[in-house]
């Protein structure tokens, strides 16, 4: 115990104390320090699916904005007025694209810089005609035969969840009570959607399911 404690005192009581509640409801050979290591690891194998999935659907957005309005789309009026000014996240996309665009003249880094908020602002339905309903089948062809309109809500609610597991990594939280599974549902549904073949290029080589198999909730009543 008195490593246990050691780290307890590092890392705070109030930050294992949830890890102090799930360990109580586990069978006995489940600890908290377990259950916070095996977070650890399961956070540090899901940030290659994760930047992979924010990679391939920014590049696939950023593809429809150059369809729709040409290389220097982030200048464009028409589609800065089209974006939200306002929302409940901590910047709108609007906000998003002119700070950046006030750091860089460069396309290419501006795509790279945008923040996932950005380009999830971009999958609603403000921008069903002017953007998805010409693009959604040419830049996410692999993506479930709809109305683009139908597959554009799905792919921003599978956004929205990604971005709170990545949130919840980078910012150190608990995720082992997530659906994981569905977590790599989502994410490789995005993949998909742009190219398969990358898809089944992270199935050779990430981590994350081996890792969310040795999770130990397994049978957890």
């Amino acid at each position: 115990m008195a490593a246990y404690d050691a780290l307890r005192r590092a890392l705070s009581a109030e930050r294992l104390s949830t890890y102090e509640r799930i360990a109580s409801t586990c069978s006995p050979g489940v600890t908290a320090e377990s259950l916070y290591l095996w977070n650890m690891r399961m956070c540090g194998a899901l940030m290659m699916p994760v930047h992979l999935c924010e990679v391939v659907i920014r590049n696939a957005a950023a593809s429809a904005l150059a369809r729709q309005h040409g290389p220097r789309w982030p200048w464009n009026d028409a589609l800065r007025r089209r974006l939200p000014a306002s929302s409940s996240s901590s910047a709108s996309a609007r906000t998003a694209l002119e700070l950046v665009t006030g750091r860089t003249t460069d396309t290419p880094e501006i795509v790279a810089n945008l923040p996932m908020v950005f380009w999830q602002q971009l999958f609603t339905c403000r921008f069903d005609a002017s953007l998805w309903i010409p693009a959604l089948n040419d830049v996410l062809r692999h993506a479930p035969s709809a109305h683009p309109s139908v597959t554009r809500k799905a792919i921003h609610a599978d956004i929205g969840r990604i971005r709170h597991l990545r949130n919840r990594i980078v910012h150190h939280e608990p995720i082992l009570e997530r659906d994981i599974g569905a977590d790599l549902a989502a994410i490789g549904r995005l993949i998909h959607a742009r190219c398969p073949h990358t898809l089944a290029w992270l199935q050779r080589h990430e981590r994350a399911t081996t890792v969310l198999a040795a999770s130990p909730l397994a049978g957890r009543p």
